[in-house]
């Protein structure tokens, strides 16, 4: 259910306007063009996991915002999903789901099924951000949003919530409202963000 997603996320980042980078997301700390440049830092580095499951070289997911302070727009949104999607098929290929990964900038390693999974957190979560922050269309198949729920249902601990932590505090909602809320929710976003309502979001 991965390769739809980011097919998804292809169209939403470049339906983004230069006009649009400036405006604030729900993640207090990025605005549109941070928020771009740090998702697309990881997938960059969920693209280097996959290719190379038992290895210690990956990229700064951080580095695009670190290189990209003047304000210049990266242009290779396409690029980096097209990658990614090529190694994913060809991890897929290879069994990669069932091999250890090792993500260090996320703990240590873990069964590739597992990676696959917060990859397809990452995407449904910043894709919702930016999409709300811009007004643009976000629709990810509900069934996705629902195994991503499950995965950090399943992986979240009390500890890992809070200020300066991935996730900020679960916001409650009601559970006949769509997946995708429920999971934002979950993440500590309020589903009904919107610009310049002071909402507090996930650090991730």
């Amino acid at each position: 259910m991965i390769f739809p997603v980011l097919q998804d996320l292809a169209r939403l980042l470049d339906a983004i306007t230069p006009e649009q980078e400036d405006l604030p997301t729900p993640c207090d700390e990025f605005d549109v063009r941070t928020l771009r440049l740090h998702l697309l830092g990881w997938l960059d580095y969920f693209r280097a996991a996959l290719a190379d499951p038992a290895g210690d070289v990956r990229p700064d997911p951080e580095a695009r915002m670190n290189e990209d302070q003047s304000g210049n727009r990266f242009d290779d949104s396409a690029a980096v999903i097209d990658k990614l999607t090529a190694t994913l098929r060809a991890a897929l290929h290879d069994a990669v789901a069932t091999r250890s990964v090792n993500v260090p900038r996320l703990g240590g390693s873990y069964p590739g099924s597992a990676v696959i999974d917060l990859l397809l957190v990452e995407v449904l979560g910043h894709g919702w951000d930016l999409a709300r922050a811009t007004g643009l269309a976000w629709q990810p198949d509900p069934a996705a949003s629902a195994h991503a729920l499950d995965v950090l249902q399943a992986m979240v601990k009390p500890e890992y919530r809070g200020p300066g932590l991935p996730f900020g505090l679960a916001v409650p909602v009601s559970a006949d409202v769509p997946a995708l809320d429920r999971l934002v929710a979950f993440t500590g976003r309020d589903p009904h963000w919107a610009p310049g309502k002071n909402v507090p979001g996930a650090s991730r």
